[in-house]
């Protein structure tokens, strides 16, 4: 089957397509297994959920030693590069692009929550007289954490996957492998515990097609990055809401808003936050459309073909 591929790509070798699920599903949890074992003695907890800014910052930072597991891969087994997984080029415009589109996306969600009665406002952010220096601090590493954990997950998805799959299947398998391994990996059969987690998967389906396409036409992966970076900010840290179930335990810099509990969860997302309701479900719908209705260019390099003499394999 003929490929296209996505990214530049100088790999001496390449792994076979389907292998990249259950490898990306190891670089996860080995990598967040060692970030455990890295923050352990150092008296931190490497996670989202026990009310303690300190382990939620270590939970964003977790995705580094995920990062250098993949790196890791190119490095050694494919002999490849990182402008491979489309992180290459002007970086600072398209992400910061990115990042408005999706807290753009999560401000839209939440304004109408409001309105319908979907989530209810608990008091004004820290803007309005909270800078102490803890929260100064807490604020600066949970942009760069949140910064650094959404392009290491673009690069393992919509970086390594998709320009895997895409130079050995063509773009269009890959964005529907892109997907269905999205669900498979982050959902799994969790998705059918409540109607908030149902939604959940829907959205996240319609935002891995939408940052693949963005990511194809784009030919990088800076925007798609920006774009995970910019929706989990507003979530967190703009207006205090969970992030697939996780929550960022520091004052929100905008708005403190919560579900509201007379509300069908379907429609905030109950515990699961933004990801989980149905109003994300038409934002998402909505980003998709865009994407597939008005393609954007990028400043993607011509992708060269390996010749007859490239001692290219495919590794099964």
């Amino acid at each position: 089957m003929a490929g296209d591929g996505i990214y530049p790509s100088h790999a001496s070798r390449r792994t076979w397509a389907p292998l990249t699920v259950p490898l990306v599903w190891l670089f996860i949890y080995a990598g967040v297994w060692l970030s455990g074992q890295i923050a352990q003695p150092l008296g931190f907890m490497v996670t989202m959920g026990n009310g303690r800014w300190v382990d939620n910052i270590a939970a964003l930072f977790a995705s580094l030693p995920v990062a250098a597991c993949l790196w890791l891969w190119l490095r050694f087994y494919e002999r490849n590069t990182i402008a491979s997984l489309g992180l290459y080029g002007r970086w600072a415009g398209p992400f910061f692009r990115g990042a408005g589109i999706g807290a753009l996306l999560v401000f839209a969600v939440a304004v109408a929550g409001v309105v319908i009665g979907a989530y209810q406002v608990d008091g004004p952010g820290a803007w309005t007289g909270h800078f102490t220096s803890t929260w100064v601090l807490a604020t600066v590493l949970s942009f760069v954490g949140t910064a650094v954990q959404a392009t290491a997950t673009e690069a393992l998805y919509r970086g390594w996957m998709l320009g895997t799959v895409a130079a050995q299947w063509g773009r269009g398998i890959a964005v529907v492998f892109n997907v269905a391994a999205a669900l498979i990996i982050q959902a799994g059969l969790n998705a059918l515990s409540s109607p908030e987690a149902l939604v959940a998967a829907v959205n996240l389906a319609l935002m891995s097609a939408s940052l693949s396409l963005i990511a194809i036409r784009r030919g990088s992966l800076w925007t798609a990055a920006g774009l995970h970076a910019g929706w989990n900010l507003a979530m967190g840290w703009g207006l205090g809401l969970n992030i697939d179930g996780g929550h960022l335990s520091v004052t929100p810099g905008v708005m403190a808003l919560s579900p509201n509990g007379d509300a069908p969860s379907w429609l905030s997302g109950g515990g699961i936050g933004p990801d989980g309701s149905l109003l994300f479900t038409l934002a998402a719908f909505a980003l998709l459309l865009s994407r597939l209705r008005f393609p954007s260019g990028g400043d993607r390099p011509k992708i060269s073909r390996p010749s007859r003499d490239d001692d290219e394999i495919i590794d099964h």
